[in-house]
């Protein structure tokens, strides 16, 4: 979404969300104490009228490889970050190969994040509440959470005093703090290992005489430390330092006539949509993928195209493998009438075969209201400026959660529902599902036959990151329920790796092919219209 959103006070924020003033837990008082030492030691807390502002610049250092080292094929080398923070408010901005790569915040109402486009989307559910509690760690905040007093544990080395801390509209986090009062790290979802992250302190220094901030971390097991290489108490912080960028790829709208697709059958018997366009004015075909966060073009198309290439990045795919690839800018990019001009794309090698030269993702339905009609093979792109869906009889407008450059929406399974679902146009057939799901749900057994070939139990995936390396169980449900549409005895098979977390999954092609689609992520939602297939 490209709109901007809007800035509330802080005071009633942080009452809704940290549960100020709330009456003390058990425990509380060793809380108290803990936090104390904690403000002891760092000289300072939030509110005390210390740091009301800070300009933070970041550095990420990785130790010399080893000669046999297998490269790191994700991240931009050289890239910064700059965080402008005032109180609870934030922006947060990195920078790479002189342009800005992606940007997060929070403006007293949401937190928010913006890809490499300046697309901007508003951070949901977990995510959101993942937000809030580094935003509260990261502000000195905590005690203005409800804490509670956990048994020591060792944390790098140390015997660590545990507190965790539970806003009431955050995850919960567990900080770990030495006998001096230093924070060590922390944790956040420490029980839900899907979730589970940690973060590592390695230094503090001072702003201040007696003053200090954190001046080096680390996340999880990476080896990778982010360094602050300059630290600015108390600058002056605007309400405009702190908004989301606007877009930087800019769309010009022809007539909505509409071009062809085609519908691709790959071997196994799924399909796919395949449309034409012109990347600066070279002809190509391209796979229409919902699933995608971005654009991808692959790299025989790109040289073609002449594309100026800016510098080294990497994504990841369904299966969990890092791929090498490039950022690089293109002068425009034409689908019909409508042009799509100062885009930034990735390119890398590999690809589904010579019938198509890369994936159209996020970056061209982000900004435009995209109409794909099954029925009519169709695909229609509109200006969103006063655009407005009526859904038909039977249609069904789903508002839809963006926060990872997806289209995702809730999907239930006998009792269990998944709040983030992403409706992906790239996945051939499946659904896929996350992995501790398969735990906690009843299904059919057997051999399942999909277009004419009969599956096992397992199957490899296959996907932007090459093919897995890990078999994923497949099964039959009696019921998956989208939305008010029942989908029965769906092929569902279990992600065999963490990309999905507990609460997300993909709805593929055996799904989406019984409707039309309107991607219409400027005003939220996605509008499926069913086509009698």
């Amino acid at each position: 979404m490209t709109h901007r959103v809007s800035f509330t006070a802080v005071a009633s924020v942080l009452a809704a969300a940290l549960s100020l003033h709330a009456t003390p837990a058990a425990g509380a008082a060793d809380a108290a104490g803990i936090l104390a030492k904690h403000k002891a030691y760092v000289g300072w807390a939030y509110g005390d009228g210390t740091l009301k502002s800070s300009r933070t610049t970041v550095e990420a250092s990785m130790p010399s490889p080893k000669p046999d080292a297998t490269p790191d094929p994700l991240g931009e080398a050289g890239a910064r970050t700059v965080e402008l923070r005032r109180d609870l408010l934030y922006r947060a901005s990195t920078t790479a190969y002189g342009i800005e790569v992606r940007s997060s915040g929070f403006t007293g109402s949401v937190f928010w994040r913006s890809n490499i486009n300046g697309y901007t989307v508003t951070r949901r559910g977990r995510d959101a509440r993942q937000g809030l509690i580094e935003d509260v760690i990261d502000a000195e905040a905590m005690g203005e959470a409800p804490a509670t007093v956990r048994p020591d544990q060792q944390f790098d080395g140390k015997t660590a005093t545990v507190l965790r801390l539970e806003p009431k509209t955050g995850a919960p986090a567990d900080l770990y703090f030495d006998s001096n009062g230093a924070l060590l790290g922390y944790t956040v979802q420490p029980d839900i290992a899907l979730e589970r992250y940690t973060i590592h302190v390695v230094s503090y220094a001072e702003f201040a005489p007696g003053k200090r901030y954190v001046s080096a971390y680390r996340v999880d097991t990476s080896s990778r430390t982010y360094h602050v290489t300059n630290f600015d108490p108390n600058p002056t912080v605007s309400d405009a330092d702190l908004h989301p960028p606007s877009a930087r790829a800019t769309w010009s709208f022809g007539e909505p006539n509409g071009v062809p697709i085609s519908v691709l059958r790959s071997l196994g018997g799924g399909r796919a949509v395949i449309v034409q366009a012109s990347v600066n004015g070279h002809v190509g075909h391209f796979l229409v993928d919902s699933g995608a966060s971005s654009i991808l073009i692959y790299d025989p198309f790109a040289k073609g195209a002449g594309i100026a290439d800016l510098g080294r990045t990497g994504y990841v795919g369904v299966n969990g493998n890092g791929v090498r690839a490039t950022i690089a800018r293109i002068d425009t990019l034409a689908i019909g009438g409508n042009t799509l001009r100062n885009v930034l794309v990735t390119h890398s090698a590999g690809g589904f075969g010579s019938d198509i030269d890369g994936i159209i993702g996020y970056d061209v339905l982000a900004g435009a209201v995209v109409n794909v009609d099954l029925t009519k093979n169709r695909l229609t792109i509109a200006d969103p400026a006063g655009f407005d869906v009526q859904p038909i009889q039977g249609a069904y407008a789903f508002p839809v959660d963006l926060t990872d450059f997806h289209a995702g929406v809730p999907v239930k399974i006998k009792d269990t529902i998944l709040p983030s679902v992403w409706l992906d146009t790239g996945d051939d057939f499946f659904v896929i599902l996350p992995h501790e799901l398969e735990r906690h749900t009843v299904a059919l057994t057997g051999t399942i036959a999909v277009g004419g070939t009969d599956y096992a139990m397992t199957i490899y995936f296959g996907g932007v990151d090459g093919a897995g390396s890990e078999p994923a169980r497949c099964v039959h449900f009696n019921e998956i329920q989208v939305g008010p549409y029942r989908y029965q005895k769906a092929l569902s098979c279990f992600a065999p790796n963490d990309t999905f977390g507990v609460d997300g999954g993909l709805i593929g092609f055996d799904f989406l092919r019984h409707f039309n689609w309107t991607f219409d992520y400027p005003h939220g939602r996605v509008v499926l219209t069913p086509n009698g297939a």
